[in-house]
């Protein structure tokens, strides 16, 4: 028979004699989607379950890379699943039952996962039955929690060629007269303008389908340098290319097919020009965490020291990739606080993320490890330092402002800093000098 299973418990593993069935019976309740009646479907009559081992509710927190759930945690779609349990209630006669039910719930939470995908779409909530008819399919699900509200433009144009068609359908079903040839041509125009719809959903989605072979080559082979290097450039890439005998590789055209069609891949932006990494489930594949936060620091960063002498340093950024990029950095560096979804203006929908530096044996530490990586605010991290571990007043002041000189230099507020102190830009230049 079916062996018990304790729901919201992943550390118990169920051998059923089925590879398979032992994946999802020691997985299934832990999907994010699961709610009191779904856990209740899991639970068979011969599962043994608690009301406190139940999971408590809470919407699908997807993988980086796009994937559902099914796919990432057990390497197969939801429908696959259910075909494998098909094969499996076949051999497991005596287990039909439980294995109806574990069906049951695999659909149940597949179409919890639909729904919390188009919850992610606040432009798509008089779509959703539009996308449904349009088709749903796995690829289609990836490409929507990834790309679903920066392509809304052209996705929200084939919902509404869509339902014109629909609408011109449902005047041809109220026609009671048998059809003529202007009846005929309208259902024949509703009918392109279907076709035209999945089109421009299909290609809004998969944009990356539409490119040569050449060209899908080029990005995969990127991909595969980026996975084994880390973060790199364009140029660094096509140079790496052509050096490994691959012809006809040009920087300018692989940082275009890059920009417009990495994501689609797992392949994003870094923040130094140009650079590139790439997305696994587990987050961005760093291979130098400093060299990645230098770069981090040097185009989203800031190095200061307050008025009242505090130093400090710090990484902001904006929207879902902005935090991951956030997470990833705080987890690899090991120091610094992480301040997630923080509102900058009321009436802004994108959150702000940061990673602070306040102690001085965080700055310490972060500041050590990236100056030789750092390309544009390398004085100031050099400058903080220094005045970290400085004793003499005056030379701390010093060094102060030309940090505080560094951040508003060629600003308004940098001239009126060298007026209210009574020097020149020179003489703030020169206090940095010898570090």
């Amino acid at each position: 028979m079916w062996p018990s299973l304790a729901v919201g418990n992943p550390s118990k593993t169920v051998d059923m004699g089925h590879d398979l069935l032992t994946t999802i019976a020691s997985n299934l309740a832990m999907h994010p989607n699961v709610d009191e009646n779904i856990a209740k479907s899991i639970a068979s009559q011969t599962v043994m379950f608690t009301e406190e081992s139940l999971p408590e509710t809470k919407y699908a927190a997807f993988s980086p890379t796009g994937e559902g759930w099914f796919e990432d945690r057990i390497g197969k779609s939801a429908n696959s699943v259910i075909r494998d349990l098909r094969k499996a209630r076949r051999v497991f006669k005596e287990d039909k039952a439980e294995i109806d039910q574990i069906i049951a719930s695999v659909r149940a939470l597949k179409s919890a996962e639909v729904e919390a995908t188009l919850s992610l779409l606040p432009w798509g909530n008089e779509y959703h039955d539009t996308m449904r008819k349009m088709g749903l399919t796995d690829k289609d699900m990836r490409s929507l929690r990834l790309f679903g509200n920066t392509r809304k433009s052209s996705l929200m144009r084939a919902c509404h060629v869509w339902q014109s068609a629909e609408d011109a359908l449902a005047k041809l079903d109220e026609y009671e007269d048998v059809w003529g040839e202007e009846e005929r041509n309208a259902w024949v125009n509703a009918m392109g303008m279907k076709k035209e719809a999945r089109s421009i959903w299909r290609n809004a989605l998969h944009q990356f389908d539409n490119l040569s072979t050449i060209q899908k080559k080029w990005l995969d082979m990127a991909k595969a340098e980026i996975q084994e290097k880390g973060a790199m450039t364009s140029r660094a890439i096509a140079s790496n290319l052509v050096e490994k005998g691959v012809k006809r590789v040009n920087a300018s055209k692989l940082s275009q097919l890059l920009k417009m069609y990495g994501e689609e891949i797992n392949i994003v932006k870094g923040h130094r020009k140009s650079e590139y990494l790439c997305l696994s489930k587990e987050g961005l594949i760093i291979k130098d965490p400093w060299a990645y936060a230098a770069g981090f620091l040097d185009a989203d960063g800031y190095i200061t020291i307050t008025e009242r002498g505090e130093p400090r340093a710090g990484f902001i950024a904006t929207g879902e990739r902005g935090r991951m990029h956030c997470e990833q950095l705080h987890k690899n560096i090991g120091a610094g606080v992480l301040q997630l979804d923080q509102k900058v203006y009321s009436d802004n929908q994108r959150s702000q993320h940061r990673v602070s530096f306040y102690s001085k044996d965080d700055l310490a530490k972060l500041l050590g490890q990236l100056t030789p990586h750092l390309r544009m605010k390398d004085m100031q991290a050099k400058a903080v330092m220094a005045y970290i571990n400085e004793s003499d007043p005056v030379k701390k002041t010093q060094l102060k402002r030309f940090v505080q000189f560094s951040n508003r230099d060629g600003t308004t507020k940098g001239k009126e800093s060298l007026r209210e102190w009574g020097v020149d830009r020179d003489t703030v230049i020169s206090w940095a000098e010898g570090l």
